[in-house]
């Protein structure tokens, strides 16, 4: 299946890679930060530039995909794709003025590592995508006391990857509502900012 986009890099999915896992998985899965929208109450991607970080394309939920449209933080990426970890779980710091989440970390989702993508000069992790509400969203308090993304740990163990993956039994995957919002945002993006940047 080919694939191509406005970036440089290009490439195709696949499911074979000499250093890369994606058959021999266990229920063990690693943590991925982004910076969220402050003007959306879904957990959705700062697309808008609201925190001064940039205008984000990631996790590129319109393609169930991290790392899609710019090389972000291969070093994760690229050790997801060469361990046994079956997931990439999304999280994020709130920054909605929400009175109960704003301030705090999430756990609001996950990719299920089933395919990567060769974007010729980086890699992208592509699956089943299933992000949750900050309602259902599993505090990261739970799992580690760092108050700062770069100071958590990444890789989460059989017994933690179990625990998330419960919390989230029986909630409503909202993905779908996050699309919409995503597309509602895209509309709001100054003209010159609708290309990867």
């Amino acid at each position: 299946m080919g694939s191509r986009s406005s970036s440089k890099c290009k490439g195709q999915i696949s499911d074979e890679h000499p250093k890369f896992n994606l058959r021999d998985l266990e229920e063990k899965g690693r943590l991925h930060f982004f910076y969220h929208a402050p003007c959306s109450n879904l957990p959705v991607r700062d697309l808008l530039n609201y925190q001064g970080a940039g205008f984000k394309t990631e996790p590129y939920i319109e393609r169930n995909a991290e790392n899609y449209r710019k090389k972000c933080n291969q070093r994760n990426i690229q050790g997801l794709l060469k361990s046994s970890e079956s997931y990439l779980f999304l999280f994020t710091k709130c920054k909605n003025e929400m009175r109960e989440h704003k301030g705090k970390m999430y756990i609001v989702g996950y990719i299920v590592k089933e395919n990567y993508l060769d974007r010729g000069c980086f890699y992208a992790v592509t699956g089943k995508t299933r992000l949750y509400s900050f309602d259902d969203a599993y505090p990261l308090r739970d799992l580690t006391s760092a108050r700062n993304p770069r100071h958590v740990p990444k890789i989460l163990s059989l017994g933690q990857t179990h625990r998330v993956l419960d919390a989230f039994a029986g909630k409503k995957d909202i993905l779908k509502d996050c699309l919409k919002e995503i597309a509602r945002l895209k509309k709001q993006l100054p003209r010159k900012q609708t290309r990867c940047r």
